[in-house]
């Protein structure tokens, strides 16, 4: 065999075979949340696990960590005997993470190859620092939601690239590196509250079966509007380089950034409206509506390539890179199945014990909660783990409280670990572009943001209930 030929074998095992396996789960899955037939979830979830399995050799040590623990999960559950029933609803709600990460990968190749990405990125980043903030902030929250981790390090890049270029001195950059890097991780950070196309929404909704995306929309709404005005307050006393003026060049422009924001609200908006007016279950109809509009913008962005050459395009970046998200996907979804299968471990009897022996009221409840996600994350627990075992666990007893602010609680503690905690990829992400210690990063420079965050929100909930 001709290295040519080792090479093209080595390229259809790395890329064709994954999705040969994922492309049937993902099948399933839709099937699984139009129908509600669980039982699709248990073929999905074996079709996934050989899909990370042949990219074993690619997989990061963490991948490979949250691999072990979930077939601890497994056999744990075995031994204590939990039925194929409740086993299939976990990995009904587990199943649809890859799903995701699968129909955002096609929309990110769409969006890579638009302006409006581009430009609006420079425009947020091009700004003089009263609004250099709140604008970046806003685009890296729709960066994010649109493009997920891989919107964050764009806009990162971009932002450290014009920082690069343009200060005069080494203290000026340090200086502008750390406030555009806080405000683009404090922008992200609130995308969890409300984002339809978030991990932390599509773990913790399905816990509630009462509680539909749309009821829950104005409860994260108004999360983000409180987390933004939080984190604009501690930049005001950052430190500033008071003498450098913005540079601006011709690639920013204010309707790219208001483009990107319409398509947000046709996606978002279109998920919504398929659920209400036909009954499609918000998921199943983002798997239909992402990859829809990433054919749509992809067409619309053609130029030389023609439409038959923009779809070859969409079609074989789309193959190429999902694949390359092995563990990304085996990590998120080993996370929520963890977290998942650990909750239903617990019998709702000891549950129930330890919250009533507590004595603590619902909001003192949902307050430990949020403070036990954000205190374990900075040990290195995920918030996908804790996240999912705390609310699961505490969901299956009740608590004295509506569904939509205790998950509301969860979700505070999560957003302020996304800003601290070096487990989570937004802090990865920063601290390698940077350069600099994810401690630095995460706790020198979002410790206090965080933790006012936090304080301010538990005391809202204790007052509250």
């Amino acid at each position: 065999m001709t290295v040519l030929e080792q090479q093209a074998r080595g390229s259809f095992i790395a890329t064709y075979i994954p999705m040969a396996l994922l492309l049937p789960a993902l099948v399933l899955t839709f099937i699984d949340l139009v129908t509600g037939a669980h039982a699709m979830a248990g073929p999905a979830l074996v079709l996934v696990l050989a899909f990370v399995l042949v990219g074993w050799r690619t997989l990061k040590p963490n991948a490979r960590i949250m691999l072990g623990m979930s077939a601890a999960a497994v056999i744990g559950s075995i031994i204590v005997g939990v039925s194929w029933a409740e086993f299939s609803v976990i990995a009904s709600r587990t199943m649809y993470l890859p799903a995701l990460v699968a129909v955002i990968t096609v929309l990110r190749v769409a969006a890579e190859r638009s302006p409006l990405v581009t430009g609006a990125g420079h425009y947020v980043v091009e700004q003089p620092p009263s609004r250099r903030f709140g604008l970046l902030a806003i685009g890296s929250q729709i960066f994010g939601v649109l493009l997920n981790v891989g919107g964050f390090l764009l806009l990162m890049n971009i932002a450290l690239r014009t920082v690069k270029s343009t200060a005069p001195n080494e203290r000026v950059r340090e200086i502008q590196a750390r406030r555009v890097t806080n405000a683009a991780l404090r922008g992200f950070a609130p995308g969890i509250y409300w984002s339809p196309l978030g991990v932390a929404i599509n773990l913790l909704l399905p816990i509630f079966p009462a509680l539909s995306w749309l009821e829950f929309l104005p409860y994260g709404l108004a999360a983000l509007v409180f987390y933004i005005a939080v984190s604009w307050t501690f930049d005001l006393f950052e430190p500033r380089a008071k003498s450098v003026k913005p540079v601006r060049s011709a690639k920013g422009r204010v309707q790219d950034l208001l483009a990107l924001v319409m398509t947000l609200v046709v996606i978002a908006g279109a998920a919504g409206l398929a659920e209400v007016l036909f009954g499609i279950p918000l998921r199943a109809a983002i798997l239909i509506i992402v990859p829809s509009y990433a054919l749509a913008w992809m067409l619309v962005n053609r130029g030389s390539l023609g439409a038959g050459g923009a779809l070859k395009h969409l079609g074989g970046e789309s193959v190429r890179l999902i694949p390359r998200s092995t563990s990304e996907i085996c990590v998120m979804t080993a996370s929520g199945f963890v977290g998942l299968t650990l909750a239903a471990l617990v019998p709702a009897s000891v549950v129930e014990a330890i919250v009533v022996g507590s004595g603590l009221s619902g909001g003192m409840l949902a307050s430990a909660v949020a403070v036990l996600i954000f205190a374990l994350s900075i040990v290195g627990i995920s918030p996908v783990i804790t996240g999912t075992l705390f609310v699961a666990a505490i969901a299956q007893v009740g608590i004295d409280m509506p569904d939509a602010m205790f998950m509301l609680a969860a979700l505070i503690g999560w957003s302020c670990a996304v800003i601290v905690s070096p487990m989570t990829a937004t802090i990865a992400i920063a601290s390698g572009v940077l350069e600099k210690p994810a401690s630095e990063v995460g706790l020198k420079w979002n410790g206090m943001t965080a933790l006012a965050i936090l304080v301010i929100g538990c005391a809202f909930f204790i007052l509250l209930y």
